[in-house]
C-alpha cells in the first residue's frame, strides 16, 4: 500500500497573500485553543469557591467545622510534625551487633489480659 506524502502548506507558487492567511489562520487556531484552556481553568477555580462557600454555609447550619477548615487544620498538624533527624553514619551498628538484633531491648512483659471498659 503506498502513501501520498501531503503536500507542503503553501507551495513554492503560492502567491503572498495565501502564505500570510495560512499563517494568520494557524495563529488563530492556537489562540481559540489557548482561550478554551483559559475558560476551563477560569471554571474549575469558579467551582472551587462555589464549593468552599458552600462547605462554609453548611457549617453554619450543622454546627460542625467546614471541610475545608478541617483540610486547612490537617495540613497544619502535618507541617508542624518534627521528623526524626538523621543518624551520623558512623553510630550505625553492626549487623552482627546485639543491639541490631533487639539484644539490647529490655524484656519487658506486656500485660495484655482482657479488660472490662466502664
Amino acid at each position: 500500500m503506498f502513501s501520498q506524502q501531503l503536500p507542503p502548506p503553501y507551495a513554492r507558487s503560492s502567491s503572498t497573500v495565501e502564505r500570510i492567511v495560512a499563517r494568520v489562520l494557524g495563529v488563530m487556531v492556537w489562540a481559540t485553543l489557548a482561550l478554551v484552556g483559559l475558560v476551563f481553568a477560569l471554571s474549575l477555580l469558579i467551582w472551587l469557591a462555589v464549593g468552599v462557600v458552600a462547605s462554609l454555609v453548611m457549617s453554619l447550619v450543622t454546627g460542625r467545622p467546614a471541610t475545608v477548615t478541617l483540610l486547612w487544620r490537617r495540613y497544619r498538624e502535618m507541617t508542624r510534625q518534627h521528623w526524626p533527624k538523621r543518624q551520623a553514619a558512623a553510630t550505625t551498628p553492626r549487623a552482627d551487633a546485639t543491639s541490631a538484633a533487639g539484644g539490647s531491648e529490655p524484656a519487658v512483659v506486656q500485660d495484655v489480659s482482657w479488660r472490662e471498659v466502664p
